[in-house]
């Protein structure tokens, strides 16, 4: 029989019990059979066997935990990792019903008692408790819920539990039923997480994992190189296999390498750049777990959350959680901010005695084909083919496997499929790995800005990677300066927010470390760091021509610059990272640009890698450093367009229709939302031009794209085809950037109707040509600048996708529509916060959605600006479904409902058999509700059902449930345009 996970007590009791089958039979017998049962889950003697007078369950329990130490610290690996996480597990348990054990009265059941207990009605009741205590998760710390956050986790958890034991035992004997009321009235669940939480610190006396989770262990000051995490996981020592140690190997080997390896000559002074292991500063984080309020692509929302600096140890929590193997832990930065570097270390420092680390380069790897073929293309590329993952899997069978797959931003923007699940399918892989006993951890890192591309699960966790502080700056210099010219603390510090990114601190410590940087710089943007970055090395390329002279120095140096552009549109049109020389010479043709031959057609950059294949030629292929690179030459090139055909078309002594031929066969490919940052330089480069320039700027993007559907097909550049011939998609694409060009320059822009004032119906129909001829990743990323919040955990993301596309063509009519048909079928929610009068028609797919699938209601208060009309209407649908629904609702979910629902006045007065209901089922809720927050009639209505002498009379009710479910499809599937 396969044992089930550990987080569940009967898998935790199972693998407690695998080596142990004398005591495991003892157990399962003492509880009905519950633990080894193979079909239905006997209710009586699981539930009884831990209260009753013999109590025989809770001392083989006992005894187990207090030998489970000897047997985990006689473990490694994962059979490590399987004892301490069922150990915890069997804790919380043993914790809950200890206390539940001691506010039981000393009875016993009756045969009468045993056999309606499991027959009927009773049955049922019993088999879905039974299902909550040994089959569904415990509480268990992780990287976001530590032990502090774990205690008060399980006080709600053990708070649930005694309410459904109570609504199971309550027809017992009224000693039961007054001693679990008893129990939950005085908060007993708070006794339960006290014991628990004196366990756990006990077993962390002895248990190394439980001190890590606990964060008892020292904190070490170093801050390097993530050196604490490998002594925080390392508690035991194992020979290594073949193939684990080759991956051992290559992982290690990268703390030895130097942060930038290229021949130090391409740099023009002798630049030494540090290892790894020394420049590396572990940073400052944020920490959230995802759900369904949470904004992972908005950075003001992480500035609210603390800030930590503790990184390894979260770490450490999450490899030795059971969580990590079921789902990947989410790593967000800035462009720049180390996320690369930093999964380098990982791999690294995961100690082999417990883990097998593979990293994932994805922007090395295809983009379309499913993960775990993405994981062997790494470990070939990594091995020269010497290792695969099925044969590492196998061989890893004792230890966790971590996957690091790096670069989520860089796959969304080279796939040519929807790739918007990714995180979904790296949990399916997971599922999969797990059920063939090779449980995988993941971590996926990506751009804070595209986190809203993807679907995120809930209870993903996910770490933010925060801007340097100025010790870590300081820190870095000090490793910089013990090999370089001494760059000065106070010129980084000066230069504020770019010395907080590390590779930009890179960018700007070359700079300013070149002895031929002027002295008298002063505070640059990055626009002018990577501007003046770009002209020097260009300027040292081009002098290494020993015959050209100093008056053609300027042109060479436009040409290197100009090459370098032309390579990075190229790489962004083709939706990749790289470009091959072919693919550049092919380009620079098309373009009508100078391509040398015989040579390399881009100068040695240290921003430009070069890879060489030597087969009867010489196949070379280019890539930059960092992603910024690309994007800060793509924008460089847009706007320098820009600027010559507005100058050609309005600084003449006429007017002339722009000449837009270069710039359509330029951006007619891909929009460029899918490289953000690009707009973001573009903005930079226009706000450094002067009012007058930057005016004829936007006029002439304001022509381009009043007049795009009139356009002459293209005829001056047609060799230049980075992408397959389409007749739909250059239009598609060139009017997108054209819309995204004129919303960045122009501060007036402020709506659809200010890009066609003339003609509004030229805007709905531009978004269904963008629908047409983009790519799913294309038209999402245009659409991915609409402010708005979904639940996607069952619709697809070509669902939402249509509700974005019929939010921005402003179809409302569309759009209400699919909401609530979403709603139906899919349990979609849908709401925009910047227009308050949507939300009516959020909240009616809030209560559709609960009506078929969703269990709960949204309780987070009626925004400010939503007419009363509309929150008096929605509240009052609420509770008419409250009424319908709160005989099954625990009790503190109805006190909660009911607190929410009191704070909204109404138009009119409320019926008051809801009411009637809650009071009914939940006797005193009502008097529970704050007096402080009833508003309007509500105060009425509570008043007269506390006044009655009998709340139980439920004829009103039964009348009026009657009349709910004559109109109810009248007022909640209304599709009356508003």
């Amino acid at each position: 029989m396969r044992r089930e996970p550990a987080i569940t007590f009967r898998g935790a009791l199972q693998i407690l019990g695998h080596h142990d089958r004398p005591w495991l039979d003892r157990l399962n017998s003492a509880l009905g059979g519950v633990v080894l049962a193979s079909g239905a889950l006997p209710p009586v003697n699981a539930l009884w066997g831990w209260v009753d007078q013999k109590n025989e369950a809770m001392t083989l329990t006992r005894r187990a935990l207090d030998s489970v130490s000897d047997r985990v610290n006689g473990s490694h690996g994962l059979e490590r990792h399987q004892l301490v996480v069922a150990a915890h597990t069997t804790m919380v348990m043993a914790s809950f019903f200890e206390v539940v054990t001691r506010h039981l009265p000393g009875v016993e059941l009756t045969e009468g008692e045993k056999v309606m207990l499991a027959t009927g009605e009773w049955q049922q009741e019993g088999e879905s408790l039974v299902r909550q205590l040994y089959a569904a998760d415990v509480p268990a710390p992780s990287a976001v819920f530590g032990f502090a956050e774990n205690v008060h986790r399980v006080a709600e958890w053990g708070y649930y539990r005694l309410q459904e034991v109570y609504r199971f035992l309550r027809r017992l004997s009224p000693d039961f039923s007054r001693a679990v009321r008893r129990m939950i009235e005085d908060e007993v669940h708070e006794h339960v997480a006290r014991r628990y939480y004196a366990n756990f610190l006990t077993m962390a006396t002895t248990v190394h994992e439980f001190k890590v989770w606990s964060d008892l262990v020292e904190h070490a000051a170093t801050r390097s190189a993530l050196e604490r995490l490998e002594k925080l996981l390392s508690v035991a020592v194992q020979q290594t296999r073949d193939l684990r140690a080759v991956v051992r190997a290559i992982n290690h080997s990268e703390l030895d390498r130097p942060v930038i390896e290229l021949d130090s000559a391409g740099y023009g002074f002798g630049a030494v750049f540090p290892s790894v292991a020394d420049i590396f500063r572990t940073p400052h984080f944020r920490l959230a777990q995802a759900s369904k309020e949470s904004w992972p692509a908005d950075e003001n929302w992480w500035s609210e959350l603390p800030q930590y600096d503790d990184l390894d140890l979260v770490l450490a929590r999450h490899f030795s959680s059971t969580a990590s193997t079921s789902l990947p832990l989410l790593l967000l930065g800035h462009p720049g901010a180390g996320k690369s570097l930093l999964t380098k270390v990982l791999a690294a420092r995961l100690p082999d005695s417990g883990y097998t680390v593979v990293r994932v380069p994805l922007r090395q790897v295809d983009a379309d084909v499913p993960v775990v073929e993405q994981i062997q293309q790494a470990l070939h590329a990594a091995t020269n083919r010497r290792v695969d993952w099925a044969d590492l899997a196998d061989q890893s069978e004792d230890v966790i496997r971590v996957v690091l797959l790096d670069g989520l931003d860089e796959l969304l923007q080279a796939t040519t499929n929807d790739r918007g699940g990714y995180l979904r399918e790296i949990q399916d892989f997971q599922r999969i790995e797990a059920a063939c006993d090779r449980p995988v951890a993941v971590v996926v890192t990506s751009r804070t800005l595209v986190a809203d591309r993807v679907r995120i699960p809930d209870g993903t966790p996910m770490v933010k990677l925060d801007e340097f502080d100025d010790d870590q700056i300081a820190e870095w210099i000090s490793v910089w300066n013990r090999s370089n010219r001494p760059m000065p603390l106070e010129t980084a510090l000066a230069h504020g927010e770019l010395a907080r990114q590390p590779l930009l601190l890179l960018m700007l410590t070359l700079y300013f470390t070149d002895p031929e940087t002027p002295a008298t710089d002063a505070e640059l943007s990055q626009v002018d760091l990577y501007d003046r970055l770009f002209d020097t090395y260009a300027r040292r390329e081009a002098k290494k021509d020993p015959s050209l002279p100093e008056r053609g120095l300027p042109e060479a140096v436009g040409t290197q610059l100009r090459r370098l552009s032309t390579a990075a549109l190229g790489m962004f049109n083709r939706g990749r990272q790289s470009i091959t020389e072919a693919e550049l010479s092919a380009d620079l043709k098309g373009l009508k640009e100078p391509s040398p031959q015989g040579e390399r057609l881009l100068g040695e950059f240290f921003f430009v890698h070069s890879a060489e294949a030597v087969t009867s030629s010489v196949q070379r292929s280019y890539e930059f450093l960092h992603a910024t690179f690309n994007e800060h030459l793509v924008a460089a090139r847009i706007v320098e367009e820009l600027r010559d055909v507005a100058a050609a078309s309005l600084r003449g002594r006429r007017f002339r229709e722009p000449d837009d031929a270069l710039l359509f066969a330029l951006l007619s490919h891909q929009p460029l939302a899918i490289q953000q940052p690009t707009l973001e330089f573009v903005l930079q480069r226009l706000l450094r031009l002067d009012d007058d320039e930057r005016d004829d700027v936007i006029k002439t993007v304001g022509w381009l794209l009043e007049h795009y559907r009139r356009r002459h097909p293209a005829q001056n550049y047609p060799d230049y085809r980075p992408l397959p011939p389409d007749v739909v998609r250059p239009i598609a694409a060139y009017s997108a950037n054209l819309v995204l060009l004129r919303v960045v320059a122009d501060p007036d822009v402020s709506s659809a109707r200010d890009l066609w004032p003339d003609s509004p119906e030229t805007w709905p129909s531009t978004v269904n040509l963008w629908s047409a001829g983009l790519d799913a990743q294309g038209f999402r990323a245009m659409l991915s600048n609409q402010e708005g919040t979904a639940d996607l955990a069952n619709a697809s993301v070509a669902a939402f996708d249509q509700l974005s596309a019929a939010r921005l063509r402003e179809d409302e009519y569309t759009e209400r529509r699919l909401r609530i048909g979403h709603a139906v079928l899919d349990g979609l929610r849908y709401y925009y916060d910047d227009r308050p009068d949507t939300w009516r028609d959020y909240y009616l797919s809030v209560l559709l959605s609960v009506t078929t699938s969703v269990p709960e209601l949204d309780l987070s208060p009626v925004p400010d600006g939503v007419p009363l009309e509309d929150a008096s209407e929605m509240v009052l649908r609420a509770y008419a479904l409250f009424g319908r629904t709160c005989p099954d609702m625990p009790r503190e979910s109805v006190r909660k409902f009911l607190t929410w629902l009191v704070q909204t006045p109404t138009s009119a007065p409320p019926v008051s058999a809801p009411f009637l209901l809650a009071e009914h089922v939940h006797r005193g809720v009502l008097r529970e509700i704050e007096p402080a927050v009833v508003r309007g009639h509500w105060r009425n209505v509570i008043d007269a059902v506390l006044a009655a002498d009998e709340p139980a009379d439920l004829s009103v009710t039964a009348d009026y449930l009657a009349e709910v479910n004559r109109i109810e499809s009248q007022w909640m599937y209304s599709n009356k345009p508003r």
